[in-house]
């Protein structure tokens, strides 16, 4: 056989090939192909959202925008800061790709034992609803009826993490929030070291410590700018408390503070936990939490500290 012959076979072979997959391609088609909006789980003004509604296998967490804060569950003041975080992922969130259909079962029996549920509303209307399903380090929406993994263009982000916050984690982790203008007292009390104790008071427009004849201005306003920014690392509820060693009869100091209207707010140190850098507290004796060992060390300042040299 000639070369010339060999050529225009192998052509031939070559175009039966490229016939074939084609054939094949159109039959099957391309089963991982977007056939939806990219912005299919995307809201483009979130500022009418005014409820947002998170269930979860064992509880549900509903956050409401009222009397212009965000309230979580009708108890507590919501973390704005993670509220900003969702929003933005409502917002920016992006279809990458349709689910392959090899983990469509795996999809399935993640949504069954552990998935998640948004919804998003406006005046008691569902603008955006979803299911979250988070598989091998992916995360996918569902609209009901097909699976998509989603992304932030140009962030890598695990955005299916938010929605598993468990209500400590929604809530507002500042100590003590209040208008700081209107603040009027702090009274630092250490039970077992009394001489170290003192009150912060707001006296001819400025503060200052009523055991001192003066105080360093600048440790005194540090000191001040330290409690304003205590901040709870995580809530504990009563099952996560019992896993942790508590003395109410010994706490090792207490924080009030009183604004001009008489209100006031405390917290109680306990402890710290051992084999982390973790301390027990008590707010409002109401509720017990983790704090950050060193930045309640510099809100525990002892009365010598803000002497003036």
């Amino acid at each position: 056989m000639s070369q010339r012959k060999k050529n225009i076979r192998l052509i031939l072979v070559w175009l039966v090939l490229v016939l074939v997959t084609a054939l094949v391609l159109l039959t099957r088609g391309d089963r991982n192909r977007i056939n939806v909006a990219r912005d299919l789980f995307a809201v483009e003004d979130v500022s009418k959202v005014d409820q947002v509604v998170i269930t979860t296998s064992d509880q549900e967490n509903d956050l409401r925008f009222l009397n212009g804060i965000w309230t979580l569950n009708n108890k507590y003041k919501a973390d704005p800061q993670r509220v900003t975080v969702l929003f933005a992922i409502l917002k920016q969130n992006k279809i990458r790709r349709k689910a392959a259909s090899r983990k469509i079962a795996s999809l399935d029996s993640a949504k069954q034992g552990g998935g998640i549920s948004v919804k998003f509303l406006s005046t008691g209307r569902v603008v955006k609803g979803f299911d979250i399903i988070d598989l091998d380090g992916l995360t996918y929406f569902n609209d009901g009826e097909e699976s998509y993994v989603v992304e932030i263009p140009g962030y890598r982000v695990d955005l299916g993490g938010i929605f598993k916050l468990d209500e400590g984690g929604w809530r507002n982790p500042l100590v003590f929030d209040l208008n700081w203008a209107n603040l009027q007292e702090v009274n630092m009390i250490f039970p077992e070291r009394p001489k170290d104790q003192f009150d912060v008071v707001y006296r001819r427009r400025y503060y200052t410590i009523k055991q001192l004849e003066t105080a360093d201005s600048t440790k005194l306003t540090d000191f001040l700018d330290n409690v304003s920014l205590l901040y709870v690392s995580d809530y504990l509820d009563k099952d996560e408390l019992a896993n942790y060693k508590i003395d109410i009869r010994s706490p090792k100091a207490s924080i009030i503070v009183s604004d001009v209207g008489g209100n006031k707010h405390s917290l109680t140190i306990y402890n710290e936990q051992e084999g982390s850098n973790t301390v027990l507290g008590e707010i409002d004796s109401t509720d017990y939490a983790l704090f950050d060992f060193n930045m309640i060390r510099k809100a525990l300042r002892p009365k010598q500290y803000f002497s003036e040299q």
